[in-house]
């Protein structure tokens, strides 16, 4: 019974982390914002990236 125990507490260990490190994800993404004009919409983004 106890390796039941520690191999579900490892599992939601891992889902701890991967919920942590994309909340993160979500808080830092203004920061590291690769598009060209961080305050455009997404549509003004796509016309400025695609050739005319």
């Amino acid at each position: 019974m106890k390796e039941k125990v520690s191999f579900i507490d490892g599992v939601g260990y891992f889902i701890g982390i991967i919920v942590v490190s994309f909340i993160l994800f979500i808080l830092i993404w203004p920061i590291i914002d690769p598009t060209p004009n961080k305050s455009a919409t997404l549509k003004e983004n796509i016309e400025h990236l695609t050739p005319k």
